[in-house]
């Protein structure tokens, strides 16, 4: 299905696809190697090279062929005014942060240590042992600042974020998770662009 800019919401993660970047590894298994949140008022929170800024959907549609929107079943709860307010506070203490450029670079080791301690972490959250996920970082890449986002508004509790730690997450694994959101539809480019046949939504929904 076919959007428009006007019909994002604040709240949807927005997952981004070039076929110039499709190949990329952290795109691999989707070919969207990009995603953001969306703001109020057609605006974007991401983590891009220039580090975290807020854009808007259109500035994203220069760089990117299409758009697909994810958005969470009940939004209308889970993204109430509380959890609004809190990402846009959250947007306010991420805007200028630096680009996690290190650890997209180390982002698959860091992603298979994950998954090989993974129990262990869980044990250690119900024993105390395990730290807390933080959501307020240094510095971020784009796939790592959507999760923080979500475990900074509560959609994903601390008894989860042992799971969905942040540096570990990549565009890829955000489009293939429900808990980021279902598949609503695409933001093109143009008018005339067509999605292609392939992409990973339209063979999975």
């Amino acid at each position: 299905m076919d959007l428009k800019i006007a019909d994002i919401q604040a709240g949807d993660v927005l997952l981004c696809y070039s076929r110039m970047t499709a190949e990329e590894e952290t795109a691999t298994g989707t070919g969207y190697s990009h995603t953001a949140i969306a703001l109020a008022g057609e605006r974007v929170l991401e983590a891009s090279n220039e580090g975290v800024q807020v854009v808007s959907v259109g500035r994203l549609l220069e760089d990117y062929d299409h758009i697909a929107v994810l958005r969470e079943l009940g939004t209308n709860e889970l993204w109430g005014e509380a959890t609004l307010n809190s990402l846009e506070e959250f947007a306010v203490q991420a805007t200028g942060k630096r680009f996690n450029q290190t650890g997209l670079v180390r982002f698959p080791a860091r992603r298979e240590s994950n998954r090989n301690n993974l129990m262990e972490r869980v044990h250690g959250y119900f024993e105390g042992t395990t730290r807390e996920i933080p959501s307020i970082r240094g510095v971020y890449f784009c796939s790592e600042l959507i999760t923080a986002v979500f475990i900074h508004v509560g959609i994903i509790e601390q008894s989860a974020a042992v799971v969905f730690t942040p540096e570990t997450f990549s565009p890829s694994d955000i489009a293939k998770d429900k808990v980021f959101g279902f598949f609503c539809g695409y933001v093109k480019s143009t008018s005339s662009y067509v999605v292609p046949d392939g992409d990973f939504f339209k063979s999975n929904i």
